[in-house]
């Protein structure tokens, strides 16, 4: 029995030197020790060792601020951002090898679509006139980013001059040689939704004596008023430049239409089968034109003033203004539009009159005056 506790005696003795020696080895950090823990954790937090925050970096729990170079990115990244857009996930920009940034005025040189990227696959904005104006801030050649009440939107550059390099008055004439080598007889509506259908285009008539066509008088006379106005600073569009076309009347209006013409002249020549019959006159829509009636007094003013310049250069007998809704070549007109029949080339005087080149450039002048006073130059 002695033995025994003896030996449990001995075995406590060896269990406290053990835990003696563990203590030991758990023994706490000194000072030193415990302030370089502290400052690496300041550090890490971006605090000094008093607790305040550091200056130029952020705290605890706040965002790390970007550097100088990732500031520099970010405000090109945010330059870029104004000429991009978000269209179906897919990001456009203008192309960063060719772009120019410049602040210029611009003008459209057509009725063009503002998209709000620079791809035809992005959303129309709006879509404006010719001559629309713009401040302009870049391009790339082939798309310009424009500022629209502080907000940055796009139009094909091709679409777009300088404005201190437009040299016309800025008015669009378009100009319609009447007729075509080849007529066509093949219908089309006399309007927009008309049940009502005619030719889409005839050859026209031909001259008693000189046996000149009308679609070869009226393009003569045509490309006259073409460089006629041009010299006065129009900027002109013609529908035709050759007799082997193939262009209906309401085609001949589209092209009026989808140039947004300030005025559209159809310059055409008379036929009767009275050969004493003479003079010009022009022909316009009624007020109550089913198709465009609310450009009457436009379509008016403009055929009163042409009639009027064509009379007063050439002396011609001055006919009428003839107001009809028969003519599918106005019915489809959405700008304002006059034809003028120049003269009668089924009277013998007046045809040898017209196939002069000299009386011709007096019916361009005519006609030229005539828009200046419509357009009030």
């Amino acid at each position: 029995m002695k033995k025994f506790n003896l030996i449990l005696i001995f075995a406590l003795l060896l269990a406290l030197l053990l835990c003696g020696c563990a203590g030991k080895g758990s023994e706490p950090e000194t000072k030193e020790q415990t302030d370089a823990g502290q400052s690496e954790s300041d550090k890490e937090r971006g605090q000094d060792s008093t607790g305040e925050d550091k200056a130029g970096e952020s705290s605890e729990g706040q965002q790390q601020p970007e550097s100088k170079e990732d500031v520099s990115a970010g405000n090109d990244a945010a330059e870029n951002g104004k000429n991009k857009k978000e269209d179906g996930g897919t990001a456009t920009a203008l192309n960063p090898d060719t772009v120019i940034y410049a602040e210029e005025e611009v003008v459209t040189t057509s009725s063009v679509n503002v998209r709000k990227a620079p791809s035809t696959d992005s959303e129309v904005f709006q879509t404006v006139a010719r001559r629309s104006e713009f401040t302009r801030t870049a391009n790339d050649g082939t798309w310009s980013a424009v500022t629209i009440d502080g907000k940055e939107y796009y139009i094909a550059s091709e679409f777009l001059m300088l404005a201190s390099e437009v040299k016309d008055n800025g008015y669009l004439v378009v100009i319609d040689a009447g007729h075509q080598a080849h007529g066509s007889s093949d219908l089309e509506p006399i309007g927009p939704g008309a049940s009502e259908m005619k030719p889409r285009v005839a050859s026209g008539t031909t001259g008693c004596v000189t046996g000149l066509k009308e679609y070869e008088l009226t393009l003569m006379v045509s490309l006259k008023l073409q460089a006629e106005l041009e010299a006065r600073g129009y900027e002109v569009k013609m529908v035709r430049t050759s007799h082997d076309v193939d262009i209906s009347n309401s085609d001949r209006a589209g092209v009026a239409n989808n140039a947004c013409a300030d005025a559209f002249i159809r310059i055409h020549a008379n036929g009767s089968d009275d050969s004493g019959q003479n003079g010009a006159l022009t022909i316009c829509p009624t007020s109550a034109n089913p198709y465009m009636g609310n450009l009457y007094n436009e379509c008016r003013n403009l055929s009163e003033c042409v009639l009027d310049g064509v009379v007063n250069a050439t002396g011609a007998n001055r006919q009428s203004i003839w107001e009809t809704d028969s003519m599918s070549g106005i019915n489809w007109c959405t700008v304002p539009v006059t034809i003028v029949e120049m003269g009668f080339m089924t009277n013998p005087t007046e045809d040898q009159n017209m196939a002069d080149e000299g009386y011709q450039q007096k019916l361009a002048v005519g006609m030229a005056d005539g828009l200046d006073a419509y357009f009030g130059i």
